[in-house]
């Protein structure tokens, strides 16, 4: 197996940073210590934190990508609701992106157009699909799941 780039083992060593963090509560000092290189190095890659985000994003939707799959009823839906959409890293991602996007625009682009709406336009296939499941249920049920997510976390 081909050994990990510098740069992409300082996005994942950065990702689990911002997810206990948050994008202004980590800073490129933490990334650096808990990737064992220089500050140059991370700035070599990365010009600024934004841009370190941003490929934090990036590789973590490309490993997130929304999932069709038949589903019976709205239990069924629950279950893949909290398997493979609203997963505890999801969850963090939504708040952090709530909360702080405004730090991170490009980030906070990216995570609305290739996580959210995608995984959205995969529920709605999945209602036109399912003849026991009606699209405005499913869309309110997303809407209320992820809205209690945030709030219990």
């Amino acid at each position: 197996m081909a050994q990990r780039s510098k740069k992409d083992y300082i996005v994942a060593t950065a990702l689990p940073l911002f997810l206990e963090n948050g994008f202004k509560g980590t800073s490129i000092d933490m990334v650096v210590k808990a990737c064992a290189v220089s500050k140059p190095t991370v700035y070599n890659h990365f010009p600024d934190k934004s841009a370190l985000m941003l490929a934090v994003m990036k590789s973590w939707i490309e490993r997130n990508k929304p999932l069709i799959l038949p589903i019976r009823d709205l239990e069924e839906l629950d279950q893949f609701i909290n398997e493979h959409w609203l997963t505890e890293q999801a969850v963090r991602l939504y708040a952090i992106v709530i909360g702080e996007g405004w730090r991170f625009p490009e980030a906070r682009k990216l995570f609305w157009e290739q996580f959210d709406h995608l995984w959205r336009v995969a529920f709605g296939y999945v209602s036109e699909h399912s003849p026991n499941l009606e699209r405005v249920d499913i869309e309110r049920r997303l809407d209320r799941r992820l809205l209690d997510s945030l709030q219990a976390h």
